[in-house]
């Protein structure tokens, strides 16, 4: 069996040390990038079961492109832990500061950084609301068999919103444009709201296996 690899993070034990060093860059917002590709995977798998219901050529060719929607969006996901904020931020940090003129170019430089870093785990959390829809739409047809795949997706898919959200408010304090900072405040109630109706949605048309 080939061994399974991301992008520039190489196998999956490599990137999984990564994430438990101390010294590392990634954290949660890439633990839930991970995570929502998995449930993307866990989604194409349903939509390409020959026991999903189809009814017609329409039928056919809207699984056809919820499976290349899904396709590119566990790639998305995956390009999420390669972006290189953490290091951005570190260098602007450590940028020089004995005069005024220095100081506040530092401070510029940390204030893009940070909206930058602010920026990674917002798209992590529009992916999730993606992921989700197609969650509800396929789950009205998948097979009873699928159910517990269907459900650990959508399942991996809220976690990854939710982990996503939590490092986004970390983030926002040090955020000094109230504007942008009430701007992706709105932006945040809004996907969580979509993905909690389409995490419902698709909850309730998987149907759990006989006990």
């Amino acid at each position: 069996m080939a061994e399974l690899r991301f992008p520039n993070e190489g196998s999956i034990p490599e990137f999984l040390a990564a994430l438990a060093s101390p010294e590392g860059t990634h954290g949660v917002v890439s633990a839930a990038a991970v995570a929502a590709a998995m449930g993307a995977s866990l989604l194409q798998m349903v939509a390409t079961l020959p026991q999903t219901l189809l009814e017609g050529d329409d039928d056919r060719t809207a699984l056809a492109s919820a499976v290349a929607a899904l396709v590119r969006m566990q790639r998305e996901f995956l390009e999420t832990i390669e972006t290189e904020t953490a290091v951005k931020l570190f260098a602007a940090r450590n940028m020089p500061h004995s005069g005024e003129a220095e100081r506040v170019r530092r401070e510029d430089a940390i204030q893009l950084a940070l909206r930058a870093a602010a920026d990674v785990p917002l798209e992590v959390m529009r992916l999730c609301v993606h992921g989700l829809r197609h969650a509800a739409s396929l789950a009205g047809r998948s097979p009873r068999a699928a159910s517990a795949d269907m459900g650990l997706a959508v399942a991996l898919l809220e976690a990854a919103l939710n982990g996503a959200r939590s490092s986004l408010e970390a983030k926002l304090p040090s955020l000094t444009d109230a504007v942008h900072v009430a701007s992706i405040a709105d932006q945040m109630a809004h996907l969580s709201r979509d993905a909690a109706r389409a995490a419902d949605a698709a909850k309730s048309f998987v149907q759990l296996p006989p006990a």
